[in-house]
């Protein structure tokens, strides 16, 4: 009986082990900067809409990215596309 019982145990936690593994790979975004969004990005659901529209993505989102010299950052926003990683 202790088997048994030792067996099933086991099984479970293998079980448990591999479904939180799979929850974590599916849970994955990827991002990517938006190529065809124009000027700067001020309303995230308008960017989400773009980023649906175009790309077929999960959502989108502004946010701020900088570019520029070392004495010369100028703070922008821009689109950003979310979509489950392959």
């Amino acid at each position: 009986m202790a088997k048994y019982t030792a067996f099933v145990a086991l099984l479970l936690c293998l079980l448990l082990v591999a479904a939180t593994e799979m929850q974590v790979a599916e849970g994955k975004y990827c991002w990517k900067k938006s190529h065809k969004w124009h000027g700067p990005c001020h309303y995230s659901y308008k960017c989400s809409h773009h980023c649906k529209h175009w790309f077929g993505a999960e959502y989108g989102i502004c946010k701020k990215y900088q570019w520029g010299h070392k004495h010369h950052h100028w703070a922008k926003y821009a689109c950003y596309c979310y979509s489950p990683c392959h």
